[in-house]
């Protein structure tokens, strides 16, 4: 993280950023992601993961999940896509949706395990099933798990980003009964730490040149 930081102060002084595009195998579709010094600071420092953090490290989980041959099982999608309800926002802080849409089953992980009001979360089941299914026969089930809280009020972001990690680590993709069958696991500063440390060479290796 000390490397990181001292190349984007160089890098990104004076108001610069860093740009990316969304992978296509990714996201299914490609679009222009801005970084600027204060995101890579929150990494570096201890700060709420901005949007295009999360989707750079998305990035990142692609790649094992090609590596694994497990495209067919999982896709990613934009968090700006579905909007601040779905994803999180400064007031809500950040949640994962997880969608299993031949099932028709979506499970919410919060860290802060903060219900969202049943009106607004029904419109984010709709909308995040309708982008894998143009028509919706029948209707969804929804299941909030069990899954480790934050004990801290800015690491939601890098939770949901443990939470994906250990998701697609699971190649039976069984992390709904993991979770439920131990509901009082919690992840130490190590288990956090590892994140911040995959994106920094993730980033140093596809972003810094």
């Amino acid at each position: 993280m000390k490397r990181l930081w001292t190349w984007v102060k160089e890098a990104l002084s004076c108001g610069r950023t860093i740009s990316f595009e969304l992978s296509k195998e990714a996201f299914g579709f490609t679009k222009k992601q801005i970084m600027f010094l204060s995101d890579i600071h929150a990494v570096c420092s201890g700060g709420e993961m901005a949007g295009s953090v999360i989707c750079l490290f998305i990035h990142f989980l692609n790649e094992y999940v090609k590596k694994h041959k497990m495209v067919n099982m999982i896709s990613f999608v934009d968090p700006s896509i579905i909007g601040a309800i779905g994803c999180g926002s400064a007031v809500n802080q950040r949640t994962l949706t997880v969608v299993n849409p031949d099932a028709e089953v979506v499970y919410y992980m919060d860290p802060l395990k903060c219900r969202i009001a049943n009106g607004e979360w029904v419109d984010v089941v709709d909308n995040a099933i309708k982008m894998y299914k143009e028509d919706l026969e029948k209707g969804s089930e929804e299941e909030s798990i069990g899954v480790p809280v934050q004990t801290g009020n800015k690491d939601c972001g890098l939770f949901v980003i443990r939470y994906m990690m250990e998701i697609i680590h699971d190649k039976e993709l069984d992390f709904a009964n993991k979770w439920l069958r131990r509901s009082n696991l919690v992840y130490t500063e190590d288990d956090i730490n590892e994140i911040r440390v995959e994106f920094v060479k993730y980033f140093m290796k596809h972003c810094a040149s």
